[in-house]
């Protein structure tokens, strides 16, 4: 988990909407490994695709969009449960000593879906 929390500044924010809905506004870099290491505990396996990632870049500030495909699965009542995201992240980075972060994160997750798998 500290591996990915080292993309983001120490101040991030984090905001993620579920359709039109704010379902996660986290600040600080301790607080959303907290919150990601609560989730992940849950989490038998998961696989993410990145794909389009579009940056515009003006000095040491950035903005972009990208988009990921994420499939989580977790187990319910002996069950494993596969949840499909498609998300769109809504990022602002900053350019501290030759390394990019990402200083504010918005994930819009489109399109999620679960279902039953294997068993």
């Amino acid at each position: 988990m500290a591996e990915q929390m080292s993309v983001f500044t120490p101040d991030i924010v984090y905001q993620v909407y579920m359709n039109d809905f704010l379902a996660a506004n986290v600040s600080g870099r301790d607080n959303l490994e907290k919150e990601f290491s609560g989730h992940a505990a849950q989490i038998k396996t998961y696989f993410t695709l990145n794909g389009q990632h579009n940056v515009e870049i003006d000095g040491d500030t950035a903005s972009g969009v990208s988009f990921s495909q994420i499939k989580m699965i977790r187990e319910s009542e002996g069950k494993d449960i596969l949840t499909d995201y498609s998300v769109k992240y809504v990022d602002k980075y900053v350019n501290e000593k030759g390394k990019w972060l990402i200083k504010e994160r918005t994930g819009y997750f489109i399109i999620v879906e679960s279902r039953v798998v294997g068993n």
